[in-house]
């Protein structure tokens, strides 16, 4: 027997519109939350970060080589990449994903016809730069986020 689909948004409503508010909704608060994450996300990279430095400088005073190094003559493995930009620019992508879904949905409840080969068209966001997260960053995804 075959898996059987998983429903990840179900809404009865009266109208289109009252149902695509709904989903909107739902999708708001889910990015909200993500965006949440990311924000705790980004905190203990800073931590983790500074705490690296602190290691690093009593290591330097001390000159105290790693039990790993010391040992097995290896290198350290380096630090992961960032997650938090990573998890930023996903949260962008999805409100960019939203955002369009919702106007061709609109465009398919409307009463303009559409031409067969006829190219749409639909404003698509900037996305952050690859590196780092800041509060501004944050702070326009929140833009974003409340714009869907």
């Amino acid at each position: 027997m075959a898996d059987a689909p998983t429903v990840l948004f179900a809404d009865v409503k009266d109208s289109n519109q009252a149902a695509s508010a709904a989903f909107v909704q739902g999708i708001r608060q889910t990015l909200q939350r993500a965006q949440e994450i990311t924000q705790a996300v980004s905190e203990a990279e800073a931590i983790a970060d500074e705490a690296a430095k602190f290691c690093e400088s009593i290591k330097a005073q001390h000159n105290v080589p790693s039990k790993k190094t010391a040992l097995t003559g290896a290198r350290p493995a380096p630090p992961p990449p960032p997650l938090a930009a990573s998890l930023t620019r996903e949260i962008q992508t999805s409100v960019v994903w939203t955002q369009t879904m919702l106007q061709m949905c609109t465009v398919a409840d409307g009463a303009a016809p559409v031409e067969q080969g006829q190219q749409l068209s639909f404003v698509r966001a900037k996305t952050a730069p690859e590196h780092g997260v800041d509060r501004g960053r944050q702070a326009a995804t929140s833009k974003m986020i409340q714009s869907v």
